[in-house]
């Protein structure tokens, strides 16, 4: 069974977009690019198996463009939006097309958005190593990668640095700060943090908390 467009409309809100009409009364809502893919006129009979092809395509482009409005706002790791994406309920197999295409494209980079991660926690967040590579493995980010750069970006004498900051800061909140227990509690509040033991010994050692 076949259906004629006997009218085609600009949607109000969305420009871009275009309500399809068989006799007034509403068959689907396209895109632009839809419109153009697959030749739609006033006139044209749309079988079921066009539809069905349509429906498909504008379901593939609405992840599209929820993907781009996710990409919009920060950047993002393969894993990190392909998630989200599930989570909206779509459908996997478009997913994983789109996911590829914007990697294709260079929107997509776990190296680019590995290297972000990495330059904001140590230069906003103070963070240590270990909490930072944890966070970027839950991302999916592979630890090969993440090892590289945190060697590149973040080398013994910055995480030093950033340990005592995050240390001096803590000190000054706790009581008793001459009390031995400092000592342990700025240790795990360190270790927290994503430095090593070693480290957090080492600014401990050269500070005055006993």
């Amino acid at each position: 069974m076949s259906i004629t467009i006997t009218k085609i409309e600009h949607q109000k809100k969305i420009k871009q977009r275009y309500s399809l009409f068989y006799e007034n009364k509403f068959i689907i809502g396209i895109s632009e690019e839809s419109l153009l893919e697959f030749n739609i006129y006033v006139g044209k009979e749309l079988s079921q198996e066009l539809l069905i092809q349509i429906e498909r395509k504008e379901n593939y482009l609405a992840i599209r463009e929820q993907s781009w409005r996710y990409l919009s706002r920060r950047i993002h790791s393969k894993k990190e939006l392909s998630d989200k994406l599930k989570m909206k309920g779509y459908n996997k197999e478009y997913i994983d097309k789109i996911i590829l295409e914007l990697e294709d494209k260079n929107y997509l980079n776990d190296a680019s958005f590995a290297r972000q991660v990495v330059i904001d926690e140590i230069n906003l967040k103070k963070n240590g190593p270990v909490l930072i590579k944890n966070k970027l493995l839950k991302k999916g980010v592979e630890n090969s990668l993440i090892s590289s750069i945190l060697d590149e970006l973040y080398d013994e004498r910055m995480q030093y640095h950033n340990c005592q900051y995050l240390a001096n800061k803590k000190k000054g909140l706790l009581k008793n700060s001459h009390d031995r227990s400092t000592r342990t509690k700025l240790g795990n509040f360190l270790i927290q943090k994503g430095f090593s033991w070693e480290m957090c010994n080492r600014v401990i050692s050269e500070m005055d908390v006993l």
